[in-house]
């Protein structure tokens, strides 16, 4: 059986995301394909635009096999950790052979290069990002040109993670990448049928219809029509995070996750100024920290996401479980094989979890739980209509 993993947000499903699908199983001549998705919240530092049950089932009827959910710690972390939580689930499922990604260079080669550049970084090397960050560069623009370009476009960069990580943990798993058919990741345009993720949410915002049935699949407007979930915007959020910021201390802000003491300064003086998400992101915002690494700390605080939790969840390799979103009907022998091989525990229903993980792990779980309640909150409140919890949702199946 030959096994390709995918790591997503599919932040929405696009139709770039199902070509990624389609080639994959192609590439590599896979029986079967495993897709690791985020949850509720991004790397990104932001709500996912739609459940991760439209999405996952988007995903499904479009040809993935199996889609496992990310926990919150990877998903809402740095590229870096989005990466090493994405390549150690898909490793512990004990099944996968083949890791495929998109990327703008779409040349392995070259990534693997970029790769082994940044794992053997030199004293020279080290200097020129230090001194990048000392006149004002965030961390990304200083590495890229420490290292002389070739780093700079987002895909490409965790292409590099990925493989970074592989070799570091000397994995079984062989990177594939293939070349994203978009106008750019950060691109409002497209090209035929392709569209960056970007252009798909602000075409969402503004209900363009017909830019959305030019790049959208038909899976989507068809799980769409079943789920009947609204979109979810950070702005949605902002009275959760504001209260939160309000009742947090200094100590308290400190303590988050990724948390810089100037950045918790910052917000904490400013903790009765009460603004809308995107507005305090963009103002808590400097030459120091990028747009999504405010937004990232902004998640972690409104998620309560510590650095000790953190921690935990590393030392558990990123990977405290596997839990199950959906499946087509004819993965039976993928789940069969993934049930005997795994060597962490998968879960299937949320009320499980405590007979299945250990301590630790369930702490972490029960924090994953109540981000997925707060993504609910958030969306039952834009449509006054209660949606199912952790509790109360089904594993999908397809087929």
């Amino acid at each position: 059986m030959i096994v390709t993993g995918i790591i997503a947000e599919y932040n929405p499903f696009h139709n770039g995301h199902k070509y990624h699908i389609q080639e994959a199983r192609r590439l590599t001549g896979a029986d079967h394909v495993i897709v690791i998705m985020s949850g509720d919240f991004v790397q990104r530092g932001a709500p996912a635009i739609y459940s991760k049950y439209l999405r996952a089932k988007t995903s499904l009827l479009a040809g993935a096999d199996l889609v496992l959910e990310m926990p919150v710690f990877g998903s809402s972390a740095s590229a870096e950790d989005f990466a090493r939580c994405g390549v150690s689930l898909l490793s512990h499922t004990g099944v996968a052979s083949f890791l495929c990604f998109g990327s703008e260079s779409g040349d392995i080669r070259l990534l693997e290069q970029s790769a082994e550049m940044l794992d053997a970084e030199t004293e020279d090397i080290s200097a020129k990002l230090r001194e990048g960050l000392r006149s004002g560069l965030t961390f990304p623009k200083a590495r890229e040109l420490a290292f002389g370009g070739g780093l700079s476009a987002p895909n490409d960069i965790l292409g590099c993670e990925y493989i970074r990580f592989i070799r570091r943990r000397k994995l079984s798993l062989t990177p594939v990448t293939i070349t994203r058919k978009d106008p750019g990741y950060h691109s409002p345009e497209r090209s035929g049928s392709f569209a960056s993720a970007t252009a798909a949410r602000k075409a969402i915002a503004e209900q363009d219809l017909f830019f959305l049935q030019e790049i959208l699949p038909t899976e989507f407007f068809t799980v769409l029509s079943e789920e009947s979930c609204p979109p979810v915007y950070p702005d949605d959020l902002s009275l959760m995070l504001n209260d939160r910021l309000l009742a947090s201390s200094l100590k308290e802000l400190l303590a988050l996750s990724d948390m810089p003491s100037d950045l918790a300064a910052k917000l904490y003086k400013n903790r009765r100024s009460f603004q809308k998400t995107s507005r305090l992101a963009a103002e808590m915002k400097d030459r120091h920290y990028t747009l999504s690494r405010v937004s990232r700390c902004l998640i972690a605080l409104l998620l309560n996401i510590t650095k000790d939790e953190t921690a935990s969840f590393k030392a558990m390799d990123s990977a405290p479980w596997l839990r199950i979103l959906g499946f087509r009907k004819e993965a039976a022998p993928l789940l069969s094989a993934m049930k005997k091989n795994a060597d962490i525990p998968i879960l299937t229903k949320t009320a499980n979890a405590p007979k299945l993980l250990s301590t630790d792990a369930i702490q972490l779980f029960e924090k994953h739980v109540l981000s997925a309640d707060r993504y609910r909150l958030a969306a039952e409140l834009k449509t006054g209509h209660p949606i199912k919890n952790e509790y109360t949702r089904s594993v999908i199946i397809v087929g």
